[in-house]
């Protein structure tokens, strides 16, 4: 029985110093892995620190600064003209205009014509993870040509302010230059083209109502040779101011007519050559009145009222052209008031160092993030091994 008890003692301290042989080996190989997986980390990170401080290549960054001023604020001596609606809006409107048209394909083209800015980013001089690949395509140009101009506006006071990146300090002073000179082109071009589209289109319908008043004034002179007269207004006036005196003589020998039938004989030679005299004068007042009234166009009724409508027409025609006329000085001075300038508050100069990348910044930040990486991982792996173990 005691030989029994001594043999199973041996047993279990026998199983005991096992296990613990095995814990030990247990640890030193988890220990030995982490400095293993730790050793990656640290392979990474020496190799960005190499790549940050050998290899990189500079960039610099040129800053300028502008904002878009339109005449119209110092114009306050020129009337204001609701006839000719205003062009674009306030400055805000202006600024984000442009910052817009400054990241646009049409910028980069014209960049890209000026300074070859695809040579400048695609050379080899740089290094292969900044530069851009020399098969990029359209998109992929305009991509890193925005990734490497920036534009941002304050919203107080609508200032645009420029940062572009070059690989060298004068290429980015050129770049930011070419930028400010091609946005004022734009924005008095589209400031303008507003308003010379609306000076042709009044300039049209200046020429349309030159013609109408031409038109009329021939027809006015073709009426008056036709029918030979002047005036036939005064003309008209001149025939009943004739027949209202020739009626007036009329009243006047029939009165006299009665009073000498009173007391002479029908046949008296005074009687007869007042009654003559009568009928000459109603014989003359029938003609004259039908000269009103007759039938036809020959009627002083019918071409006073043919040289009204004539003049009438002539009339129009002149009102309207020199309300035209006065509408188009008015989009004259619009056009003026419509001028934009960009002034530049910085003018962009030649950086004296390199601001990117921020070396130093960035590798901090990976040597973070990789411990981050690192220490997840590592709780992630014990947790697993943890749960094998139960």
């Amino acid at each position: 029985m005691k030989q029994t008890l001594a043999k199973f003692r041996a047993a279990v301290a026998d199983r005991m110093q096992g296990n613990t042989v095995a814990g030990a080996y247990s640890v030193a190989v988890g220990a030995r892995a982490r400095a293993i997986s730790y050793r990656w980390v640290l392979v990474i990170f020496g190799v960005f620190v190499f790549y940050n401080l050998f290899w990189v290549s500079n960039r610099y960054v040129t800053e300028t600064s502008a904002y878009v001023k339109s005449t119209n604020e110092n114009t306050s001596i020129l009337p204001t003209i609701p006839l000719v609606p205003g062009g674009l809006g306030g400055a805000s409107q202006d600024a984000l205009l442009l910052k817009s048209y400054i990241h646009s394909a049409d910028m980069l083209a014209v960049l890209n014509a000026d300074l070859d800015l695809r040579s400048h980013y695609t050379s080899r001089e740089w290094d292969f993870f900044s530069r851009m690949t020399a098969d990029a395509s359209e998109e992929d140009f305009l991509t890193y040509y925005r990734q490497h101009l920036s534009v941002a506006v304050e919203p107080e006071s609508n200032i645009l302010t420029i940062k572009s990146q070059g690989f060298t300090a004068e290429f980015s002073k050129a770049v930011a230059a070419a930028v400010v000179k091609q946005a004022e082109v734009y924005i008095n071009s589209v400031s303008q083209k507003i308003a010379l589209q609306e000076i042709t289109f009044v300039e049209q319908e200046l020429a349309r109502a030159r013609g109408a008043v031409s038109d009329s004034r021939s027809a006015v002179l073709a009426f008056q040779t036709t029918n030979e007269l002047l005036d036939p207004v005064a003309t008209g006036a001149a025939v009943q101011a004739v027949v209202n005196s020739m009626q007036g003589d009329l009243v006047r020998l029939e009165a006299e007519e009665k009073v000498l039938t009173s007391y002479l004989q029908k046949d008296a030679a005074e009687l007869v050559s007042v009654r003559d005299r009568i009928a000459g004068i109603q014989n003359q007042l029938a003609q004259e009145r039908d000269k009103f009234a007759g039938q036809g166009d020959q009627s002083i009724n019918q071409v006073n009222a043919r040289f009204e409508e004539l003049s009438l027409s002539f009339e129009f025609a002149m009102d309207i052209y020199k309300g035209t006329l006065q509408t188009l000085e008015q989009a004259r001075v619009e056009s003026y008031r419509k001028l934009k300038h960009l002034v530049v508050v910085q003018s962009p100069q030649v950086p004296d160092s390199a601001l990117l990348p921020r070396k130093f910044y960035n590798l901090a930040t990976l040597f973070v993030i990789l411990n981050l990486i690192y220490g997840i991982a590592a709780m992630v792996i014990a947790t697993i091994r943890e749960h094998r173990d139960v």
